[in-house]
Parts: structure tokens; C-alpha cells; sequence
């Protein structure tokens, strides 16, 4: 089994020239697949990892474009059985893709499986969905569960995915420019008769999102959260879902502003 690792590059060039430094030491046989969602050159983080085939947008693309076209990249190669998908801001900090890869060996039925999260103190256990609020509601504990776990949901930012899902369900939906995508791609996948697990003897650590972004992040959530539901109403979601829409990203979106003209004075 050999990993297609692909990496969408967004925001920080210093942020996305850590991830390959660590991943350099880690990636052993497997690939990179590096996607540039800005329009700056970032030929040099592309020369870092040994193969690594750099795709150039010419602007922000979203996560579930750009991410496809990785994967679409990485279909060609028939050697390839399965994709990572990987945040810029993530680093491996135990365990190994050869582990992630065993937990397929000892489950038949999985499809996605994702490395423990880890958030600077907590560890993420998986999400479980909720239809009457269309959300995904994760556990995060001051420690890593001890096996491996069966979930509903685990975040694109450290995803792997067999190319036999791919092949059944197809792609991610390029719909959602940015967030619930990964959410709609795991219920995609379980409809499908696969499952999705995490792996705790890999672990991840994640940078967690920086407060000064709490605004652009409320607007594409609850975009996405009401495509979301509309997309799964009557099956993987009921109307009730849009209450969220109409109250509590809103309030939200308030919170947010209120916090942010307080900063500024």
C-alpha cells in the first residue's frame, strides 16, 4: 500500500515550510501532492520533499476544489491506494503513516481514517453527528483513547481515504467552498457501507485557529452549515437544522463583531 499525502497551501508560507520539514523525515515511500491556493510563488516548498508535484492556482480555489485536484492527480497513479489529506499547520508528532495504513488490515470495512488530533491540551476523539441540528459535536479529552475507535466524523485536516472510496462515493463536493465538506464526505462514505475510524497510536498535533479570524470563519460556517443541511434535508438532516441557521450562527456572527470592536477600541 503506498499514500498519496496532499497538502493544500494557504495563508503562511512559514506555516506550510514547517509541515514539509517534519513530513521530510516521515513521508518514507509514499508521495506529495502539493497545492498552492494562493498566487504566490512557492516553487522553493516544493523542492523540499523529493517528487513532490506542485499544483499552482491562481487563487483561493476552497479546501474540497482544491483538495480534489489532488486526489484526481494522484488517481492516475494506480500505485497509489490511498490519500492523505493534511492541513499546512499539522505535523505527525508520533506513530507513522505505516500505522495508519494497518488499521484498513484490521478493519475491512474502513474507509477513512484519521491520526488522533491533538489541540495543545486536548486530545480528539471523533466527532458524532446530529441530524435534528445538522452539526458534528467532537469529544476532546486530556487523553488519547486507548484503542482504535469507530466515529462519524473526522476533520479533513488529517483524513486518509482509500481509493475504494473514492471510487464508490467520488469526490469531495466542490459545493462547499470551506467547511462541512469533510463532515458531508463521512456520511457520504458510512451511506456507502464503509466505516471511519481513528487510529490512537498516531498522533497529530494541530494549531488551532487564531481568534482574529472568528468573523471570516462564522460567514463560511454558516454557508456551509445551511448548503449542508439543504443538500441532506429528509435524509441526513431535518428542518430543525436550519433553526441554526437562523438563530445561533447569527448570534455568533454578533458575539464575534462585538469581541472584535472591543479590541479595537
Amino acid at each position: 500500500m503506498k499514500i498519496a499525502i496532499i497538502i493544500l497551501h494557504y495563508g503562511s508560507f512559514a506555516t506550510t515550510k514547517h509541515a514539509l520539514a517534519d513530513l521530510a523525515k516521515k513521508i518514507g515511500d509514499n508521495e506529495l501532492i502539493l497545492i498552492n491556493n494562493t498566487s504566490d510563488d512557492i516553487s522553493p516548498l516544493s523542492r523540499m520533499i523529493p517528487g513532490t508535484k506542485l499544483i499552482n492556482n491562481p487563487r483561493n480555489l476552497g479546501f474540497a476544489k482544491g483538495v480534489n485536484q489532488g486526489i484526481r492527480l494522484a488517481l492516475k497513479d494506480k500505485s497509489l491506494t490511498h490519500f492523505f489529506l493534511m492541513n499546512n499547520d499539522l505535523v505527525l508528532s508520533s506513530g507513522s503513516f505505516a500505522q495508519l495504513l494497518l488499521t484498513f488490515n484490521k478493519f475491512p470495512s474502513a474507509g477513512i481514517v484519521s491520526p488522533v488530533l491533538y489541540h495543545g491540551d486536548l486530545y480528539d476523539w471523533g466527532g458524532k453527528y446530529n441530524p435534528w441540528t445538522g452539526m458534528v459535536r467532537h469529544k476532546n479529552w486530556g487523553n488519547k483513547p486507548k484503542t482504535t475507535q469507530s466515529v462519524a466524523h473526522v476533520a479533513g485536516a488529517a483524513m486518509l481515504i482509500s481509493r475504494a472510496v473514492i471510487e464508490r462515493i467520488g469526490l469531495f463536493d466542490e459545493r462547499f467552498f470551506l467547511y462541512f465538506e469533510d463532515l458531508d464526505f463521512c456520511l457520504r462514505t458510512t451511506h456507502a457501507g464503509f466505516t471511519v475510524h481513528i487510529n490512537p497510536d498516531v498522533i497529530a498535533e494541530h494549531a488551532v485557529s487564531a481568534g482574529s479570524h472568528i468573523i471570516a470563519r462564522t460567514k463560511y460556517q454558516w454557508a456551509s452549515h445551511f448548503r449542508f443541511v439543504t443538500k441532506h434535508l429528509f435524509h441526513l438532516a431535518y428542518p430543525t437544522a436550519y433553526l441554526y441557521d437562523l438563530f445561533i450562527y447569527p448570534l455568533w456572527l454578533l458575539r464575534g463583531l462585538l469581541a472584535r470592536t472591543v479590541l479595537n477600541g
